[in-house]
């Protein structure tokens, strides 16, 4: 019976060891894929005072740290480096793309933009049963094809329309033969044969889908670098409605007026209520879609709005305390209202939720009730420093919003070297 006791207190003192050291072990799995430093600042990432870790940059010595709770890097010199990590000193575990550039600087924005993008892929919206004669068939479910999916080809022949669509469709029936189909779902890429069926009701070959192939919507710009004229906005992604998946898309963005509000209130959301107004204030491209939103390039600088650039500050830098977002209410003109920013969420990945804040301008309360549909993308000022932009109400308490870090959404489109100033 010793050794049963004795196991057990073995396995007591590891139970209370992981327990102890887990938390600070499960924070270096943060660590991002690569690693972007303005010269002159330092970015501390995280680690675990019970890991030796050892550091090797480039071709350069490597350097052996025990007992520290977080890293510290400070971004010297230009270039692009490759930081090599060795767990214990030892264990080859992470090898890690640095970029050390110009701080970002860029121009706050706050304009409100109407975004007319076309879908690369046509999304599936819904399924369909056909009619042929007495009886019913569903030729999508048939192949495995499900609300939500993006057709992103057929036979062959991709960038297609719901009218080049409709005609493959149309030839395939008339000579008798399936549509070989290429089929981005959530998980994978993969091809189905679909084969079109006669509707009795329509007179015509059908397959039974119904589609989209384009998506608008009213948004806010976050900021744009001044040199490039390469913007970002709505803070969160263009999505094909169903899954809530972004969806790939190109297009453009104009300037909106914003002609009426909808106010929020605890039980239902508010909303700018907005028309495109043409290219004299805004016009640009729309080239990417993320997480973060869209990205894309300005014809000419936005005539009202703010002018001057402001550093992009980290997501260490950003603070609890007094802040401004940049928003238009009414027209096309932006205005600053104060918010007060409760709580940032130490981040060292990408994340849409970064900053919790709450509205505190009696303006924009009296106004919209808090935060409202069509604000996402507004720049958040700290500091004289863009640090984020708002992403998302409390539906419950609209004067509580969330915000995305503004590096984030420069990181994530991976275009920092064409923002540096």
């Amino acid at each position: 019976m010793g050794w049963l006791k004795r196991m057990f207190a073995v396995l007591l003192a590891l139970a209370v060891l992981t327990v102890g050291v887990w938390p600070s072990m499960a924070r270096i799995w943060l660590w991002p894929t690569a690693l972007w430093l303005p010269r002159g600042e330092t970015v501390a990432m995280p680690w675990s005072r019970w890991i030796p870790v050892a550091l090797k940059l480039n071709q350069g010595p490597e350097v052996v740290i025990r007992h520290a709770a977080h890293l510290d890097f400070v971004g010297l010199d230009d270039g692009h480096y490759q930081l090599d990590v060795k767990l214990f000193g030892w264990i080859p575990w992470r090898s890690l793309p640095v970029t050390v550039q110009n701080p970002l600087r860029v121009v706050p924005g706050g304009e409100s933009v109407g975004i007319v993008a076309r879908t690369e892929g046509l999304i599936v919206t819904d399924t369909l049963p056909v009619l042929t004669g007495r009886q019913a068939v569903d030729p999508a479910l048939a192949a495995g094809i499900s609300r939500g999916d993006v057709i992103v080809a057929a036979n062959g022949h991709q960038a297609l329309t719901i009218r080049q669509f409709t005609a493959f469709v149309q030839r395939a029936g008339r000579d008798h033969r399936p549509l070989r189909i290429t089929v981005k779902t959530r998980y994978a890429v993969k091809q189905v044969y679909l084969r079109p069926v006669w509707s009795s009701h329509d007179k015509r070959w059908a397959v039974g889908l119904k589609l989209q192939d384009r998506t608008s919507g009213v948004g806010t710009l976050s900021f744009y670098n001044p040199r490039t004229l390469q913007y970002f906005a709505l803070g969160h992604s263009m999505t094909d409605g169903l899954s809530r998946r972004p969806v790939s898309v190109s297009g453009h963005i104009l300037g909106a007026d914003i002609v009426g509000i909808v106010p929020a209130t605890a039980h239902s959301p508010g909303q700018k209520v907005g028309i495109l107004a043409g290219s004299q204030n805004i016009e640009g491209t729309v080239s990417d879609n993320n997480a973060f939103g869209i990205t894309g390039n300005l014809s000419h600088p936005p005539i009202w709005g703010p002018q001057h650039p402001l550093p992009l500050a980290m997501p260490d830098q950003v603070h609890s305390g007094p802040a401004e977002i940049i928003t238009v209410l009414s027209g096309q003109t932006p205005e600053a209202y104060s918010i007060d920013i409760l709580k940032t969420v130490p981040q060292y990945a990408p994340h849409i939720k970064g900053i919790l804040f709450r509205v505190t301008d009696p303006r924009l309360i009296s106004r919209t009730g808090g935060v409202v549909q069509g604000m996402s993308g507004s720049p958040i000022i700290q500091d004289q420093r863009v640090v984020g932009a708002v992403t998302h109400v409390i539906l419950s308490r609209p004067t509580l919003g969330y915000g995305c870090y503004a590096y984030w959404m420069v990181l994530t489109h991976q275009e920092s070297s064409a923002l540096a100033s």
